[in-house]
């Protein structure tokens, strides 16, 4: 764990335990219990205990029902709303994702980079019917999505490569599932200037993205529109999405 940071002296090593503890919790598994916790994190169940005793005496963990596991506290939130709140494309972008979405008959969705995953900052439904719905706050790969490549394709070469070669030694399973995809699209980028993902982490889900240039507060970003449960046809999504999501993206720079 953290073995990168080994011989900094500057690194808070149960710090960063304890932010990495409360990184376990998603939305599938939002109750876990010390055992779960020990082997997510590749620590002693006694180092647990220790952590998940501080953290819910902060606020930042609260007890289950069951006895001996945890739930994300009210802190989580309290820590994390004021970063979403000074994103002020959110407010800009809303109305405008809103009417996208109702007009294509899916989902669209601004993104940032989170380590190796993409985290929503704003989504805009024409649906919310869907088993695969997304939110603000959910995460995914960014190997496997057209807005995790999408934000790739907008790296300079050597952030592009550095983000590649983490995945490779930290998600050896992503990139031999998603490698190609990327190298794909990768590749035709400059052709469309957007990248898709055609069943790819959903046999159902289909998406096409583009970058979106670095926000104000300095993250550079993503939007995304995706569809569930329609035919996967990465000509449609090219021909007849993309410019759509083009000519919001320009208005969104």
């Amino acid at each position: 764990m953290h073995s990168e940071h080994l011989d900094d002296r500057q690194f808070a090593t149960t710090l960063a335990r304890g932010l990495e503890l409360l990184r376990c919790f998603t939305h599938q598994k939002p109750v876990l219990g010390n055992k779960d916790l020990a082997e997510r994190c590749g620590l002693p169940p006694s180092t647990v205990t220790r952590l998940a005793y501080t953290l819910v005496s902060l606020g930042y963990l609260a007890e289950a029902e069951s006895y001996g596991k945890y739930r994300l506290g009210p802190a989580v939130l309290s820590l994390g709303y004021p970063l979403l709140a000074s994103f002020g494309v959110r407010r800009i972008a809303k109305p405008l994702m809103i009417e996208l979405a109702a007009e294509i008959g899916g989902a669209v969705s601004l993104g940032i980079r989170d380590r190796l995953d993409i985290v929503y900052i704003e989504v805009a439904r024409a649906d919310n019917r869907s088993v695969h719905t997304v939110d603000t706050g959910t995460v995914h790969t960014i190997a496997g999505t057209a807005i995790g490549r999408a934000y790739l394709a907008a790296c300079d070469t050597q952030t592009q490569q550095s983000i590649i070669n983490q995945i490779r030694v930290k998600a050896p399973d992503q990139w031999q599932r998603w490698g190609k995809a990327v190298q794909r699209n990768l590749k035709n980028y400059p052709q469309h200037g957007v990248c898709t993902s055609l069943g790819e982490v959903y046999p159902d889900v289909q998406a096409v993205a583009t970058p979106l240039g670095r926000l104000r507060e300095g993250q550079l970003a993503a939007i995304n529109c995706a569809f569930v449960g329609i035919p996967i046809d990465e000509q449609w999504l090219i021909k007849s999405v993309a410019p759509k999501l083009l000519a919001l993206a320009r208005r969104l720079a």
